[in-house]
Parts: structure tokens; C-alpha cells; sequence
């Protein structure tokens, strides 16, 4: 793997911001199993992100039904009236009320890009930087696992009435050490929702992290988290690329 560099030409190479103190964010991760990473980019890499995940990206909308998964083009939802779109949220919602729910809009980079699709999307050098060399390193130095060595990367949009219901991202099969959720919203408010929330024992909220723009959250997997339901007033979607720290 190396160091992201830029192309299209017109955007800047996209780098960790070289202020970060490694051993005091992996202090906090020995501890408590998770840490909060404010100002993880540089300032022009974390605008050019966020300019591309605001500029044209095909979104998919994202849900289960128990283990089946869908994925329908955002353009396709947009178009059905207020009635149709209610009746295609409905169960959505009606499921969550006693299983394990999600329904956001994603652009799965990994997948495309292992497929050779969309490679020339503005969003794959935000993949690109999160498996680089560098982001490997800090990963590693953070969790203190020196086996991660692949980085997987979705980018996620929440608008109202998008959800993740509690799970605690288990996988014996793909290595998962830590996951991630790069946060690249602009004034966020905790009235709309849209909170990652860790669950104690007694299934109380025992810490929750509101988005905050180019801010990193790392936590240890396996952990019982879940995303909470975006508000109908909610101001802005929230944005951001999320995703696992791997061993092979």
C-alpha cells in the first residue's frame, strides 16, 4: 500500500493531519475500548472530502430484511410520492421494533473498487487514504495490533428516518479488530440524531458521540454500539466513511 496521492489533478493530496499524538489517542483506546479523534485530517483534505461526498455521488439506500440486504438507487426513492416512501420505510421500521435494523444510503468504495468500478470517483482517494501506509500505521499503533493490515471503506449518508439499531459488528470470518467512523459534517446538533451510542450491559447509553466534522471514532470490536434515528428536522444529512481495521 502507499501514501494516497491525487487524481483527479485538481484535488490536493489527501493526508493525516501530522499533528497527532499517537500514544495519547492509544492510551485512551487501551482503556476504554474506543476513542474520539478530533482534526484526524488536514484541513484541505478534510473540505476536499467532504466536497465530494456533497457533490454527485450514486447513493444507494441501504436495508435488511432480516439476512437479505437491498440496495436501491437513492434516484429511484426520490422519485416515488410521500405515500410511496412511507410505505417502503413502514416495515423498515416496523423490523427495528424487535430485531437488528439499518436503513441509511451508502457507496460501498471497497467493493467498487475491487471490482474496478468508479475508480475515478473523487470519493476513492478518501479510500485510498484510509488503507494507505499511513493510516495502517496509526491503526496499528492506536489499537496495539501490529496484524491489521487492510482497511475497508463505505461512505454513508444519513437523512431523516435513517437508522442502525444495536450490533456489536462480530465477524469471526473477516478479522475484524476495530472499526471506524470518519465524521465529515459541518455543525451537527444532537437534537437531530444521528448519535453513535455505546450500550452497557444493562443496555443503557453508556457514551455517545455526536458527528463532528473531521473527527475520527475508533472503537474495539466486538462492541454493542448503534446509530440513532435521524429526526425529520434534522438540518443537514449526516456524512461520513466508516468501516473496519482488518488482519488478513
Amino acid at each position: 500500500m502507499s501514501q494516497a496521492t491525487a487524481s483527479p489533478a485538481h484535488i490536493a493530496p489527501l493526508r493525516l493531519d501530522a499533528r497527532l499524538q499517537p500514544q495519547a489517542i492509544a492510551a485512551v483506546f487501551k482503556r476504554f475500548g474506543r476513542v474520539h479523534v478530533p482534526g484526524i485530517l488536514t484541513a484541505e483534505t478534510a473540505v476536499a472530502v467532504h466536497r465530494a461526498l456533497t457533490g454527485p455521488v450514486p447513493w444507494t439506500l441501504h436495508y435488511n430484511e432480516c439476512d437479505a440486504v437491498y440496495d436501491v438507487p437513492v434516484w429511484q426513492v426520490d422519485a416515488l410520492s410521500e405515500p410511496e416512501r412511507l410505505a417502503l420505510r413502514a416495515p423498515i421500521w416496523a423490523r427495528a421494533t424487535t430485531g437488528f435494523q439499518y436503513c441509511f444510503e451508502n457507496f460501498p468504495l471497497s467493493d467498487y473498487f475491487e471490482r474496478g468500478e468508479h475508480r475515478d470517483h473523487p470519493l476513492m482517494l478518501a479510500y485510498e487514504l484510509m488503507r494507505s501506509d499511513a493510516m495502517v500505521a496509526f491503526a496499528r499503533r492506536i489499537t496495539g495490533c501490529d496484524e491489521i493490515s487492510v482497511v475497508d471503506a463505505q461512505a454513508t449518508r444519513y437523512r431523516a428516518g435513517d437508522f442502525l439499531t444495536a450490533h456489536d459488528d462480530r465477524d469471526e470470518s473477516k478479522g475484524r479488530v476495530a472499526a471506524y467512523v470518519l465524521n465529515l459534517t459541518p455543525r451537527w446538533s444532537s437534537d437531530w440524531g444521528g448519535l453513535l451510542q455505546f450500550l452497557d450491559a444493562d443496555g443503557h447509553v453508556a457514551e455517545a458521540y455526536t458527528p463532528a466534522f473531521n473527527a475520527l471514532n475508533v472503537f474495539r470490536v466486538p462492541q454493542p454500539h448503534s446509530v440513532s434515528f435521524v429526526t425529520p428536522f434534522a438540518g443537514q444529512p449526516r456524512l461520513s466513511i466508516t468501516g473496519w481495521f482488518r488482519r488478513r
